[in-house]
C-alpha cells in the first residue's frame, strides 16, 4: 500500500514517473484541459483510462477542489507512481487507481466501485477522459523499453477497447475526452461505438507552418448535438 508523505511535489515537473516509461508531454495537460471546458460542473466524477503516472487526472483534479477521480492503468510501475503523485499533492483520497487492463469486465467494475454511494451501489461517471497509446507499430522506431512501448504504441484494438470501455462507464449523457495525435482522427472517429456521439473536435497546431500535431476528442453518450470543428494554437515555447 502507498504510503503519503508530507512534501508537496512541484506540479507537473516534479511528478515521478518511472525510469524508463513514457514521460508525460503537452498532451496530458491538453486533455486535463479540454475535459474541464466539456464539462463544467461544480463537482462529480471522472476516470481516466490509462493514466499512466497519473498527470491528466491530477492536472483537472488540481482546478476542481470537489471532484474525485479514478484512474486505471494495466502497467504496475506507473499505477504505484500514480498513487504516489497523489499522495506528493495531497489527492490521496480524490484521486484513487485501479490497475488492470481497460478491456476487462473486472478492472471496469472495480472502478465504478471505487466511489460507492452509501448504499454500496457502483457508480457512473459524468466523465471519462483518456490519452490511448496512439502510435502504430512501424511507424518510427520502437523504444527499447518495454514499458515505453506499451505506454507509446497501440494495436488496431486499442481506441476499440478504451471507447467501449468509456461507453461502461458513462451516465446517460455522460461526456467522453480524448487526446491523440492528429493523423489518428479518422480512427478515432471510425472507433466510437454506436452510443458515444461525436460532439466536438479540436485539432491542436503547435505550430502556424505545420499540420496540426494533436487533436482533441469530445463525445456524448446518447448525444444528438451537431459536431463542431475548432482550431487551438499552442504559445510558442
Amino acid at each position: 500500500m502507498t504510503e503519503c508523505s508530507e512534501s508537496s511535489a512541484v506540479f507537473p515537473a516534479g511528478l515521478e514517473q518511472p525510469e524508463g516509461s513514457f514521460r508525460f508531454s503537452a498532451d496530458a495537460l491538453l486533455l486535463a484541459s479540454f475535459a474541464g471546458e466539456l464539462l463544467r460542473r461544480e463537482e462529480g466524477m471522472a476516470a481516466d483510462l490509462g493514466t499512466g503516472c497519473g498527470v491528466a487526472a491530477l492536472a483537472f483534479l488540481r482546478e476542481r477542489p470537489l471532484w474525485r477521480a479514478v484512474g486505471v492503468e494495466l502497467l504496475s510501475p506507473l499505477a504505484e507512481a500514480a498513487r504516489r503523485n497523489a499522495c506528493r499533492l495531497g489527492m490521496e483520497k480524490r484521486f484513487l487507481v485501479v490497475q488492470g487492463d481497460v478491456a476487462s469486465r473486472g478492472t471496469l467494475r472495480s472502478a465504478r466501485e471505487v466511489f460507492s454511494s452509501e448504499n454500496g451501489v457502483p457508480g457512473l461517471f459524468p466523465l471519462v477522459m483518456c490519452n490511448p497509446p496512439w502510435r502504430r507499430v512501424g511507424e518510427g522506431r520502437l523504444p527499447p523499453s518495454g514499458l515505453r512501448r506499451t505506454a507509446l504504441f497501440g494495436t488496431e484494438k486499442t481506441f476499440r477497447d478504451f471507447f467501449l470501455a468509456a461507453d461502461t462507464l458513462l451516465e446517460q449523457g455522460g461526456l467522453l475526452a480524448v487526446v491523440s495525435g492528429a493523423e489518428r482522427t479518422a480512427e478515432l472517429l471510425f472507433s466510437l461505438p454506436p452510443r458515444l456521439h461525436a460532439e466536438r473536435l479540436q485539432f491542436v497546431f503547435t505550430r502556424e507552418d505545420a499540420p496540426a500535431a494533436f487533436v482533441l476528442l469530445g463525445a456524448r453518450k446518447n448525444g444528438r448535438a451537431a459536431l463542431r470543428v475548432e482550431k487551438r494554437t499552442l504559445p510558442a515555447t
